[in-house]
């Protein structure tokens, strides 16, 4: 009798899994194998452990960046770089914590920090402000991806007599609106106020509409 088929595992199967389950919460080894349907021996054969599956994220993330950033300059593709970086951390969550404590030894990271480097130096900011301002945009990025997994706000558990302002901001939208949505609203006024008295950034800007900040986000 024939063995039942089972998929080959391969990283991509694997980096697919760990997509679905970050999003809403952490998980171990064991779960992503359950959800595989292998034993954790086989992941294993691909990645030894978290951090591994970070990096494997993160470079496929930024072999996909590459080719979306294409031939921009300046705002535009200090935009396209932020936008896709929180794209990136708001599919994973749950592993942000692993963003933020790997170190600075690989090249992609490297290259996403001397790209954001360059860009920035482009746009007028002198080099004793890039560190702040890729600091700033890590925090943007990483905070709005922690708070997804955070319970969201309920209409119901505000009053209008005692929170009149916060009922009057939850009534704009649906209780199961995605918070991406609320950040890639924001992202071109979070940008424009970090480049705030900075004249080759103010005169790079362009216009964009809703169009495109729906593009991105999706």
């Amino acid at each position: 009798m024939a063995r039942p088929h089972t998929p080959l595992l391969s990283e991509a199967r694997i980096l697919d899994a760990v997509r679905r389950l970050a999003i809403d919460g952490d998980f171990t080894l064991a779960q992503l194998a359950r959800e595989l349907d292998v034993r954790v021996s086989s992941i294993y054969h691909h990645v030894p452990s978290k951090a591994a599956i970070v990096h494997l994220l993160r470079r496929d993330w930024i072999t996909r960046l590459r080719t979306e950033l294409g031939d921009s300059l300046g705002r535009d593709r200090l935009t396209r770089i932020v936008r896709s970086y929180a794209g990136f951390a708001g599919e994973i969550p749950a592993l942000v914590p692993s963003l933020i404590t790997e170190p600075l030894h690989d090249d992609e990271l490297r290259w996403l920090y001397e790209e954001l480097a360059e860009t920035l130096h482009g746009l007028g900011v002198p080099d004793e402000r890039l560190l702040p301002l890729i600091g700033s945009i890590d925090a943007i990025v990483i905070g709005a991806a922690f708070d997804l997994l955070a319970p969201p706000f309920q209409a119901g558990e505000v009053s209008a007599e005692t929170h009149p302002r916060l009922t009057a901001a939850l009534a704009t939208a649906p209780e199961d609106v995605d918070r991406r949505a609320h950040l890639f609203a924001t992202l071109d006024d979070l940008i424009a106020g970090l480049l705030r008295g900075f004249p080759a950034a103010a005169e790079s800007a362009g216009p964009e509409g809703p169009e495109e900040l729906e593009r991105s986000a999706g």
